[in-house]
């Protein structure tokens, strides 16, 4: 069973109709990875981001269903991840590891298509996507980066209905995302992703 679509609201479907920076986050509930999709779908999906993190701490002083959590990478020391996410549907805590891939579309890659609305998100007119793959999904916008060439380092700010991400890597790794552009995150803890490959 793949997981569930929170929804995005009257206020989120406003906001997506404006064109607004903090467009609606579409969070998916842990019910499940669904099948698993084969291998040649897997690696044929293109990420513009990807890694594996610890959280280091979670902050839940700033909203009521939201925390914030502060992740680094388990592999290049230069990558950081602070992310609000909803712990209500999905509760993480610190020392757990995660695995986030950032992509702006997760249509299947054997039919790639434009995804615009909640609608077109709904497994049974999506069909199997990359999104069956992970537990925790978002949909955003990058609203600011920081790229300093010289000293080899880029930070990307996206909102995902209010929900907020910086990422700090290397510029090469975050050459990809610019300013304007609407992203999906997606999430798992490390032991589902070492399951399911």
């Amino acid at each position: 069973q793949a997981p569930l679509f929170a929804g995005i609201g009257a206020a989120g479907a406003a906001a997506q109709a404006r064109g607004d920076r903090c467009q609606a986050a579409w969070d998916l509930r842990q019910v499940g990875l669904g099948e698993p999709m084969t291998e040649a779908v897997q690696l044929e999906h293109q990420f513009l981001f990807e890694d594996a993190f610890t959280i280091k701490t979670v902050d839940n002083s700033r909203f009521e269903r939201a925390g914030r959590i502060d992740c680094e990478s388990l592999a290049f020391a230069e990558n950081n991840l602070e992310l609000d996410i909803n712990n209500i549907i999905y509760p993480v805590k610190p020392g757990e590891q995660v695995y986030v891939a950032l992509a702006s579309n997760v249509s299947p890659a054997d039919n790639p298509r434009r995804l615009s609305t909640a609608w077109d998100h709904d497994p049974r007119i999506l069909g199997r996507s990359i999104m069956d793959q992970f537990e925790y999904v978002m949909f955003g916008k990058v609203y600011k980066k920081d790229d300093k060439r010289q000293q080899n380092e880029a930070v990307v700010f996206a909102s995902f209905g209010g929900l907020l991400m910086k990422l700090k890597s290397d510029s090469p790794q975050l050459q990809d995302f610019h300013e304007g552009d609407s992203v999906y995150l997606l999430m798992r803890k490390v032991e589902e992703v070492e399951k399911t490959f």
